[in-house]
């Protein structure tokens, strides 16, 4: 047992220092420190970015089949779930980094609001715009929702104005009963890359109940890469109360 330890340690360190290397040489960025948990992944990601107060956590997906659905232990998916840090999911079917368009789905949630700063941060970094989405279900009659909608995209436009220029800055309401198709609809808008943030509770539609959870349809039937942002402590406390 403790031989095989070993030989995984081993393997787990000369596959992080590859890494590394690939990192300063190809794409020109320096490597603060090379990290190699024992335990499982998820739980190793989450420890070492307590251990360094990461500001974000950068994970990898992939696309799996039906019985791998079922079957397969989710590293990314366990990552998003149980962090309180922002957690940025690239896909390996998805479209390419860096995004040219920066999509955020804003549902009023102290979360959304925080993913559209972050998402502010990187579309300035990006060079690129900015695009605010509310969606509204459309059972709700009359004007209230979709002003209300509106004046909650108002509210994170003031948000992001630290970040991002305000002509770089769209926003826009949605009608539909269908949260995930709403967002996965403005991100096909192009065919150039585009990143989707949204708070990991969920960015519900206003004016409906929020259903089980939008964020886990995202994750499963969303290509993009995806910021997502988790509530806090206090808020999550709130949540099961």
């Amino acid at each position: 047992m403790g031989d095989a330890h070993h030989v995984a340690e081993g393997i787990a360190t000369a596959v992080a220092a590859d890494e590394a290397t690939l990192i300063r040489e190809q794409l020109g960025c320096p490597v603060a420190g090379v990290h190699t948990p024992s335990g499982s992944r998820a739980h190793g990601i989450l420890a070492t970015a307590g251990a360094v107060n990461a500001g974000v956590i950068v994970v990898g997906g992939r696309r799996l089949g039906i019985v791998e659905e079922l079957f397969t232990y989710r590293v990314s998916e366990d990552v998003v779930h149980h962090s309180f840090r922002p957690v940025l999911l690239v896909r390996d079917d998805g479209h390419a980094w860096p995004p040219r368009h920066v999509v955020v789905g804003c549902d009023g949630s102290p979360e959304s609001t925080r993913a559209a700063s972050l998402a502010a941060w990187i579309a300035r970094l990006a060079d690129t715009d900015l695009r605010l989405v509310s969606v509204v279900h459309d059972h709700v009659p009359g004007p209230e929702a979709l002003e209300e909608a509106q004046r909650r995209l108002d509210l994170s436009v003031a948000t992001v104005g630290d970040h991002l220029a305000a002509e770089r800055v769209t926003t826009e309401v949605v009608t539909r009963t269908d949260v995930p198709a709403a967002l996965r609809a403005a991100c096909a808008s192009t065919s150039e890359p585009h990143l989707l943030a949204i708070g990991a509770r969920g960015s519900s539609a206003i004016g409906a109940i929020p259903p089980f959870s939008v964020s886990r349809s995202i994750i499963h039937h969303t290509h993009v890469p995806l910021l997502l942002v988790p509530p806090t402590t206090h808020e999550r406390g709130g949540l099961r109360g």
